[in-house]
């Protein structure tokens, strides 16, 4: 999805700090956005728990939602069911 207008971001709300969060990223070697919730994001978003997975149109529209982990065939397809919604 290099080429792609795609973003991935992840939201950590397990009370970690921002710098124990980078040396996570950092031994992970994660690729990705991630980000230290102090509460105010889930709070926003109304979150139950998680993990929980949301695929957000170019348009900010949620388009799909999961809490807990769907899978990689369902993640995937949902986003390429996105990314081809973008193409046409």
């Amino acid at each position: 999805m290099k080429d792609k207008p795609f973003a991935l971001v992840g939201v950590n709300v397990s009370n970690y700090d921002a710098p124990m969060l980078k040396e996570i990223i950092e031994k992970e070697k994660l690729n990705w956005r991630s980000i230290a919730d102090d509460g105010t994001i889930a709070a926003t978003w109304n979150q139950p728990g998680t993990p929980l997975y949301y695929v957000i149109d170019h348009a900010g529209i949620i388009r799909y939602k999961w809490y807990g982990y769907p899978g990689e065939k369902a993640l995937d397809a949902a986003i390429e069911k996105q990314l081809g919604e973008i193409d046409r």
